[in-house]
């Protein structure tokens, strides 16, 4: 809701809150956010004084009609109310006792957990004026909570029919996958279908198709009519045959038999089925290739009247793009041929709505080739404008380097052009966030580049490393079906194209390290390691998390000598003391990780991951609260616009972060409302605002609501508020 006009008004609001049965916690933030200016926050802080001085006024204010009476919880929002008051008065002067209460009546109705523990003794510390004092206090009072939760990198232990693919014998595996999907259980069934279905798109086995087709069809109505629930995200792969095969009619009416399936009542109610919103991207595409546009104009309008409802605990414009964001298989996304068929109607209406759509998905997402093409199309010359505003909201998203060089190339700035490619393969050399057959677009700008200079050679090479990575692209696909020696070979194969893609050497040896062939994957990750250094940026695109890389201590092994070599080489380079800096988190080494990360940061103090990961480690340390401050402020100074706010320090001083948040930088990005595009915008009318009390808070995402972006709008960042949030 919008801030509030009065302190009485404010209060009625606290008072609504207090008194809402369906609210187990009282939404502090929001609260904040919704003050009214800060010459009436006195008059504010004396009503709540009152309010809290003793149990006996607290009630006569948060009494209810409802009959619903819980002791605690009203003792832990009277404290919450009280603490709020001290830190809006004075700043967090003598806060901490009162803070050190709530932590202890909150600890006693449910133990904090292990997630909170830290958050919760960070807050304390910030109140705190002797660190040491309030670490003993509370490591004394408050316990972890014990997590049964245990992470392994090894993997599920293979089924046969995965086994026989593994090793290339496909007619056997074929043959006990099949066994296996009769065998299976409901649960198991869809996703060995699916996997079936994936086989012979690959294999080009159409016989095969049409048999897991049919028994998919089977299973999807079989498991509505008897479970009720089902998530189409089981059948992905199996809707994704029809899309590779062309047959969009059927997959059409697959979609329209799932949905029009009589589900199965339990109890008073329908069970509810998660498919809706993966059927809607597979639904809408099928309607887009079936040329059927009235249609799927039609369904838009259908899912944006949906998304508008303010009543409903989901929805909004960001939810709505999220939805239209979602691809089937290797086609644009629904959001791409939506815009496609606004710029075919040929009139400026129509276009210039599509130009719109257009810059509000590459606000929230920068790295989508789709848009920028499209963008760039209807309306060449703000676009450019655009491009560049883009660049500066994230500077480290090499994408709109890229576009601006491939602008520059049509333009016939071959200089300006190459300029801003090398800028771009500076930012991030492999590129690898982004998705299938839109990698390594840098590198295909740059041959055409390269040719326009009358330099064939070079641009072939180029040319060479695209067609590398698209190979070793497909072959990922071969690698998750399970055929593990098929995906080898293509691996190989495509690095006979360009040897030094450090993404195609990782996952070939991965694969065959994970293969048995640990011996034979050494090479790839000697040379993996070399390649390092090079291939990444100052805000690297891999996860390496995901990718597991580090996991294996033999890797690690291999890993450590060929990056330290490289260190003594190339001393300056900071992104060797970065990649040891993981290794060593890898191998529990967190003191040498910081000093590698520390080293990183030496060398760049603009490395965006050095000091994020570096932050991370020492946050966890209470006794390097102060050096985690210094680091917050250097983060909030490098980071990209969208994550500023996450590091803004000391937020317990409410004046001072409220100042701040009407004073922070306004978002380089201009996007027009999202109701000039129709998009929905949620607004609870006071009627609604009564009937509905519990969504005034869920439908309040952190996102500005009339440009669904982090704007940032002092709205916006009073509602991230880090010490407000998450338990207070």
């Amino acid at each position: 809701m919008a801030a509030a006009q009065t302190a009485a008004e404010w209060l009625s609001r606290l008072q609504l809150d207090l008194k809402d049965p369906q609210l187990m916690g009282l939404p502090i933030s929001r609260l904040y956010a919704e003050l009214p200016s800060i010459d009436q926050w006195p008059s504010i802080t004396d009503e709540l004084d009152k309010i809290t001085k003793d149990d006996a006024s607290y009630l006569e204010f948060a009494k209810t009609d409802h009959g619903y009476f819980d002791e605690e919880l009203n003792e832990i929002n009277r404290l919450k109310i009280q603490l709020f008051s001290i830190l809006l008065a004075e700043d967090g002067t003598d806060a901490e006792p009162v803070y050190r209460s709530l932590i202890l009546k909150e600890n006693s109705r449910n133990t904090i957990s292990s997630y909170k523990h830290a958050a919760t003794l960070k807050k304390l510390l910030s109140l705190s004026k002797d660190h040491d004092s309030s670490i003993a206090w509370f490591n004394k009072n408050i316990e972890v909570e014990k997590s049964n939760y245990s992470h392994s990198s090894t993997s599920q232990k293979e089924s046969e029919w995965m086994k026989a693919l593994a090793k290339n014998d496909i007619e056997v595996g074929i043959k006990l996958l099949l066994k296996a999907i009769k065998n299976s259980n409901e649960d198991e069934k869809a996703e060995l279908i699916s996997s079936l279905a994936s086989l012979a798109h690959l294999l080009d086995k159409p016989e095969l198709g049409e048999k897991s087709m049919t028994m998919l069809e089977e299973n999807i109505i079989s498991q509505k009519e008897t479970q009720g629930y089902l998530s189409a995200y089981s059948y992905r792969n199996g809707l994704d045959y029809y899309a590779h095969q062309g047959e969009w009619d059927r997959l059409y009416k697959l979609c329209v038999k799932f949905e029009n399936t009589k589900r199965r009542k339990i109890g008073s109610s329908y069970n509810r089925s998660s498919s809706g919103d993966m059927l809607f991207q597979y639904r809408l595409t099928a309607l887009y290739k079936l040329k059927k546009f009235d249609k799927f104009e039609k369904e838009i309008t259908v899912a944006i009247q949906k998304h508008r409802d303010p009543t409903k605990a989901q929805g909004g414009a960001n939810d709505f793009i999220d939805l239209i964001e979602k691809k089937v298989a290797n086609n644009p996304s629904i959001a791409s041929l939506h815009i496609d068929i606004l710029t075919a109607k040929g009139d400026e209406a129509s276009k210039g709505q599509a130009y719109k759509i257009c810059t509000h998905l590459l606000a929230r997402n920068q790295g989508v080739d789709a848009y920028y093409k499209r963008l760039i199309a209807l309306n060449p010359i703000e676009a450019t404008s655009f491009i560049a505003s883009l660049r500066k909201y994230d500077p480290f998203e090499e994408r709109p380097l890229i576009w601006q060089s491939e602008m520059a190339l049509q333009a016939g700035d071959i200089d300006k052009a190459e300029t801003l490619i090398q800028q771009a393969i500076a930012l991030d050399p492999s590129d690898g966030d982004h998705g299938k057959f839109t990698r390594m677009h840098c590198y295909d700008v740059l041959a055409r580049i390269l040719e326009k200079q009358g330099k064939p050679e070079k641009a072939k090479f180029f040319n060479e490393v695209v067609v590398s990575i698209r190979a070793g692209e497909a072959a990922d696909d071969y690698l998750y079906a399970g055929l593990t020696q098929e995906a080898t070979d293509r691996y190989k194969k495509a690095l006979g194209h360009f040897n030094d893609a450090y993404c195609l050497q990782s996952r070939l040896a991965k694969t065959l390290m994970e293969a048995g062939k640990f011996d034979e994957a050494i090479p790839y990750f000697k040379k993996a390691f070399e390649l390092m250094p090079v291939s990444f940026g100052p805000r690297e695109s891999h996860c390496f998390g995901c990718e597991g890389i580090f996991d294996d201590k033999r890797v690690q092994n291999l890993a450590l000598p060929t990056l330290q070599a490289f260190l003594d080489k190339e001393p300056a380079n900071p992104r060797t003391p970065y990649l040891l800096g993981l290794l060593f988190e890898e191998m529990k080494k967190e003191p040498e990780a910081i000093s590698a990360y520390e080293k990183a940061l030496e060398l760049d103090p603009e490395y965006y991951n050095a000091a994020r990961k570096l932050y991370n480690i020492i946050s966890k340390d209470p006794k390097k609260f102060a050096q985690t401050l210094v680091l917050q402020k250097q983060l909030l100074e490098i980071a990209a616009y969208q994550t500023k706010p996450t590091y803004i320090t000391s937020s317990h001083l409410l004046k001072s972060y409220w100042k701040l948040a009407h004073d922070f930088p306004p978002s380089p990005i201009k996007l027009a409302p999202l109701e000039e595009l129709g998009f929905p915008v949620r607004k609870l009318s006071d009627q609604q605002f009564k009937e509905h009390p519990e969504n005034s808070i869920r439908s309040y995402s952190y996102h500005n609501a009339e440009s669904g972006l982090d704007g940032w709008s002092a709205s916006e960042i009073l509602l991230r508020n880090g010490f407000l949030n998450d338990g207070l």
